[in-house]
């Protein structure tokens, strides 16, 4: 008998699901049978990339963030690029003509935002075709993705969508909030801080998929099973997007949102004649959840030189991060500006500053 491949023991494990009615006693078994697809794409994913031997696809990481530009051949992405920064990655009429990863720096409100122009994605990019593993690889590693297409191009979306998500990007998602602590023995143990609708055997059953004999499992959500396998395979990115409709020069599209996901709200550009370009410079911004505060060390502060720091920062985190000596000495802070009482507030390193605080640390 032949030995099926991966893609055939995939379709086969499918029509099993199918075939399988979901309830209490057949969940475990459907849990394990998504883990197994689960693994057995994973697997696909990893193959491609060691025949395509990678190679053009390794980039550095600089500045403040990275954001790369994901959409099919052709929608404008490198006329963007071009536009929000210095880069000059090469513009043609036709498919294909970016065929490596090209990076640009967005200079914004004292910020260096790096953009990268990525090959354009066709459906199967996520099993390796067109190179695609390396490809994604570009955009799980950003800490934004922007999903790029023109107005004639809107039907690509779905195509995008499920390709992110199959390499194992997930927009817009929190995190599952579960941990998952290896033990040398006692079996496996479940610990829920709320009620849960998938039953403890489907969750010992799943761990027994991902060959856990001992550990100790704590589930802070009332999670499903794709959330849950999502934890146990515990290589997901889970990323904040942006959707930009390219070209709205040439007329708005027709029944964009059955393309979109929920909640989604897109933004209409056009990147060769320059409209919404300063608007989507403000929501990469936001996106990014990027703030500038400044550090005062006497009288004055440096308005042009701010630092860049994340929206839920403290002080404390953003004082390790500095490259000052005696950092221990400094047990507070006075603070101007946004987010203070008043000028010279008092207060500790736990202290959350706002958009252009002014910062003193004591």
């Amino acid at each position: 008998m032949p030995t099926l491949t991966i893609d055939q023991r995939i379709l086969e494990i499918e029509e099993e699901i199918r075939k399988t009615p979901y309830h209490k006693a057949t969940e475990h078994h459907i849990g394990k049978l998504k883990a197994r697809i689960a693994k057995l794409k994973e697997e696909k994913i990893e193959r491609s990339f060691k025949a395509g031997g990678g190679g053009g696809y390794g980039v550095k990481k600089t500045g403040n963030a990275s954001v790369v530009l994901v959409g099919p051949p052709s929608v404008g992405k490198s006329t963007l690029l071009n536009k929000l920064t210095k880069a000059q990655s090469r513009v043609a009429a036709y498919d294909f003509t970016t065929v490596n990863v090209i990076p640009g720096m967005l200079d914004y409100k004292g910020a260096k935002i790096q953009i990268f122009d990525i090959p354009g994605i066709i459906s199967g990019a996520a099993s390796g075709k067109g190179r695609g593993k390396e490809v994604l690889s570009v955009a799980r590693n950003s800490d934004l993705v922007i999903i790029m297409v023109d107005v004639k191009t809107i039907d690509r979306l779905p195509v995008i969508f499920n390709e992110l998500h199959e390499t194992g990007i997930r927009l817009d998602e929190e995190r599952p909030r579960v941990s998952i602590g290896k033990q040398l023995s006692g079996g496996i143990k479940v610990n829920s801080t709320t009620s849960l609708s998938i039953g403890y055997d489907t969750i010992k059953s799943l761990a027994s998929e991902f060959r856990l004999a001992n550990a100790e499992i704590t589930i802070k959500e009332d999670i499903s099973i794709d959330r849950l396998i999502d934890a146990f395979m515990g290589n997901r990115a889970y990323l904040p997007y942006l959707v930009v409709i390219n070209k709205i020069d040439l007329g708005k599209p027709k029944n964009l949102f059955k393309y979109l996901l929920a909640d989604t709200e897109p933004l209409f550009i056009s990147s060769q004649i320059g409209e919404n370009l300063e608007v989507l410079k403000e929501k990469i911004w936001e996106k990014l959840n990027l703030i500038r505060i400044y550090l005062k060390r006497d009288e004055s502060k440096d308005p042009d030189s701010p630092l860049i720091v994340h929206k839920d920062e403290n002080l404390k985190e953003i004082l390790e991060r500095l490259f000052i000596t005696d950092k221990d000495r400094f047990l507070g802070a006075k603070v101007y500006g946004p987010g203070a009482k008043y000028p010279g507030q008092e207060v500790s390193l736990s202290f959350v500053p706002q958009d252009e605080t002014i910062v003193q640390f004591i």
